[in-house]
């Protein structure tokens, strides 16, 4: 759903909008069969027990980073398409920690709730009628904090200009944090939980390292293009990319 084919023609806006059922279940019956419909499962990241979770995030980071380069410098994909979202960095930051508190609490992210609900538990209910309560209080309260919610803008905030380097450059780099931080994350958990840590073995074993491998070689070769052959030129070296501030600074009440 979140590629540009309706954009470009490839396919109808009502096909898109169907596609979504049954990417639905897919990703429903993936987040059931990896366990993540347990609300205890990821509870157990923020006390290093069950590291899936996030290693799960970070691979989902690298293969979507490597994916979009790959595909934008063969032409298939057009950048120039996508929306991105901009950073109101201090709003942003509350957020994230308001969020982390109710997954530790609840167990649950939105998604992890209504694809546990659909398996017959009762607890993913609590949290989904909570976040449905806090989104009316927030649409409520928004002339309340509404300013600040719209605070500390940085436009579509780009790690490669950050840190001044090439765009191939800072995805190899966050290719090998990936790797990094997944790795260091499940020896965390075999030295704190030695009781919970299964290692890989076998047949797996040897496909994660193929995989690993792969994602490290072709971030490599990535890394040499430079930004423009991935972003419009008008846009690569630009302060704020494709959503100018004017446009979403000032959004009405409600929206």
């Amino acid at each position: 759903m979140m590629a540009p084919f309706a954009k470009t023609g490839l396919i109808s806006e009502a096909l898109n909008l169907w596609l979504a059922v049954p990417i639905g279940f897919l990703f429903g019956f993936a987040l059931h069969h990896a366990g993540f419909t347990d609300g205890r499962k990821i509870a157990r990241v923020f006390y290093f027990r069950d590291v899936d979770v996030p290693v799960v995030m970070f691979t989902a980071i690298a293969t979507a980073m490597l994916g979009l380069w790959g595909l934008s410098l063969i032409g298939f994909i057009d950048t120039a398409q996508f929306y991105f979202l901009p950073t109101f960095l201090a709003p942003v930051a509350i957020g994230g920690l308001l969020f982390g508190v109710g997954m530790v609490v609840g167990g649950y992210c939105p998604g992890t709730a209504a694809a546990s609900m659909a398996t017959g538990k009762v607890d993913p209910l609590f949290f989904i009628v909570g976040f449905f309560a806090g989104s009316l209080v927030f649409g409520d309260l928004y002339p309340v904090w509404g300013d600040f919610y719209k605070s500390d803008y940085r436009g579509v905030w780009r790690l490669d200009q950050l840190f001044g380097l090439g765009l191939g450059v800072t995805v190899l780099i966050m290719v090998l944090i990936a790797i990094g931080g997944s790795l260091f994350m499940r020896m965390v958990q075999r030295l704190a939980w030695p009781g919970t840590f299964v290692p890989v073995t076998g047949a797996t074993l040897k496909v994660q390292i193929i995989l690993i491998i792969a994602a490290v070689v072709l971030a490599s070769a990535l890394a040499f293009y430079p930004t423009s052959d991935f972003l419009p030129a008008e846009y690569a070296d630009s302060e704020f990319y494709i959503v100018p501030k004017a446009s979403i600074n000032t959004p009405a009440i409600g929206q």
